[in-house]
């Protein structure tokens, strides 16, 4: 049996300049957009994070609680 040629063709997926541009000033800005959306939003952050730490330390420290009067 002989080998038998296969054409192939070769697709190469690109971004169009556009969404070069996009993506560049997207990465560029990061940084200051974070800060800003912090900045005016920290009330709205403390209300959702305070709690969620807040019940994570109590947690932690009801088992250790738990751990010590167990030891003795």
């Amino acid at each position: 049996m002989g080998k038998v040629p296969v054409r192939l063709k070769e697709v190469t997926y690109s971004l169009s300049a556009n969404h070069q541009y996009v993506w560049r000033g997207i990465l560029h800005d990061f940084s200051y957009k974070t800060k800003k959306r912090f900045n005016d939003n920290w009330v709205s952050a403390l209300w959702l994070l305070v709690p969620v730490f807040g019940s994570y330390g109590y947690a932690e420290a009801y088992r250790e609680r738990e751990k010590l009067h167990h030891r003795s």
